[in-house]
């Protein structure tokens, strides 16, 4: 199965039907021609993690600590993930997997759990 979006691929997935149960629909015919890849490179945001690293379809990237807790841009083209911070690029890598990419969002971090003030815990009182 493949979901597209105005002729853009955007998701492929394992068909649920056995071929037994593909002859039982009724007024089934083939699909039209496959959707064309996307032109442009497709462009994500991630956060970069406190230790300088984001992960973007299965391959993890270093960029460096000093962009801890930023959210970059991601170009992602077939054979290269180019990194950029606003307008200015950051660097480019080799892309090593062929994964599809999950996430098109950035989601922002869970906000740092208060501490109990006693320190024991609240079963005390």
């Amino acid at each position: 199965m493949q979901i597209t979006d105005h002729g853009v691929l955007l998701r492929s997935l394992p068909n649920p039907l056995s071929p037994t149960d593909m002859a039982r629909i009724r007024d089934a015919r083939p699909a039209g021609p496959a959707p064309a890849p996307p032109a442009d490179p497709q462009r994500v945001d991630r956060r970069v993690s406190s230790r300088g690293a984001l992960v973007i379809a299965g391959q993890k990237i270093h960029i460096g600590i000093h962009h801890a807790g930023a959210t970059l841009a991601v170009e992602a083209a077939a054979t290269t993930f180019r990194i950029f911070d606003g307008d200015q690029l950051v660097t480019e890598v080799a892309r090593t997997t062929t994964k599809p990419i999950a996430r098109h969002k950035v989601r922002k971090p869970e906000p740092p759990r208060r501490a109990c003030s006693t320190g024991v815990g609240a079963a005390q009182h």
